[in-house]
Formats: structure tokens, C-alpha cells, sequence
């Protein structure tokens, strides 16, 4: 019987928020509107092979902050954030970076940094203490990127040392002990 690997986490602690970069021409970034719901799910089903209630996901962002780029000539949504409440165990606060996904068509333009700078200045500027998140190993752009915006890799298991050893090696930087928090739950 195979183990399922856990996801990875990672924090970031309350501090100043991160400047939104500004997307290019041809691209709007902008609150989830219902008109969306379409274009969102096929990004979703197109990224993700897990289910997510929209409803409840649209319930728990916080105020202002459902995050996505849209690809003006289509209308289509190509790239989504969200800052949400979700409490979770080992997390004293509910903030959270959630379903974070880019349309491959569309890599390159800067859209997937640009909202999640916007959900990650959001939960910022919520005054929590510290923020959670939950990408997976292979999602090395992603990390490259969160590491960017000030997260930092969660330790809470035995195995997540050396897992973050290997992508900060992908990543060609430097594993430091001062650039995780160590969390033994």
C-alpha cells in the first residue's frame, strides 16, 4: 500500500504587504464576479484534480479579496487567488493564501504573481499574526514565487526538512535555517 505524501506548508508572519505588480496590457486584475463562474471552473478543473465548493470558498475569502486575472478579449478567467479564513489544525490563525492556479496559455505574463501578491497583501493588511498556505513539491514556480512574497517553509514533520532541502537545490538557492519556521506539532 502506498503513503500519500503530505502537502507541503508554508507561513508568512504579519508585516508590511506586498506591492501588486501591475498586469500587462490585455489583462485586467480584479474581484471574482458571478460572471466568472464558468471560465473559473474550467481554469479549476484544468489545474486542480480535487473538488472545491465554489460557494463555500466564495463564503470564506475575506471581503475584497477573491482575487483573479482576466483575460480582457475572452472574458475568460486565466489566473485566481484567494485570501481566506479556513482554521486548520497547527495554525493559531484562519488566514490563508487558497487555490492559487494560472492557465498554462497564459505563463509568463506575470498574472499568477500579480494575484497572489493581491490575496497576500490582503491577509497583510488583515493583522493576522501568521498566514498559512499548502502547495505540494512539484509546484516549484509556485515556491519560487511565494519565497519571493516573504513566505517561508513550514517544518511540522520529520520529512519536511530534507523535502524542502531538495527544492530549495531545484530552486538553485540556498537552504538557510533561518529561512524556515520550524513547527514540531
Amino acid at each position: 500500500m502506498q503513503t500519500e505524501t503530505r502537502q507541503l506548508e508554508m507561513v508568512r508572519f504579519a508585516g508590511s504587504p506586498p506591492a501588486v505588480p501591475a498586469v500587462p496590457q490585455g489583462y485586467a486584475l480584479r474581484q471574482y464576479e458571478e460572471r466568472d463562474r464558468a471560465s473559473y471552473w474550467r481554469l479549476f478543473t484544468s489545474v486542480f484534480d480535487t473538488y472545491c465548493r465554489l460557494d463555500d470558498l466564495r463564503t470564506a475569502a475575506l471581503p475584497g479579496a477573491f482575487h483573479v486575472a482576466e483575460d480582457v478579449a475572452s472574458g475568460d478567467v486565466v489566473a485566481s487567488a484567494v485570501a481566506a479564513e479556513y482554521l486548520r489544525d497547527g495554525h493559531p490563525d484562519p488566514g490563508s493564501l487558497q487555490w492559487v492556479m494560472a492557465d498554462s496559455a497564459h505563463l509568463g505574463k506575470g498574472l499568477g504573481k500579480a494575484v497572489v501578491a493581491a490575496a497576500t497583501a490582503d491577509l497583510a493588511r488583515a493583522r493576522y499574526g501568521r498566514v498559512y498556505l499548502s502547495t505540494d513539491d512539484w509546484r516549484l514556480p509556485a515556491i519560487s514565487m511565494y519565497l519571493k512574497l516573504g513566505w517561508k517553509p513550514l517544518l511540522f514533520a520529520p520529512d519536511m526538512e530534507d523535502r524542502w532541502k531538495t527544492i530549495f537545490e531545484q530552486l538553485g538557492r540556498e537552504f538557510l535555517q533561518d529561512s524556515v519556521v520550524v513547527d514540531p506539532r
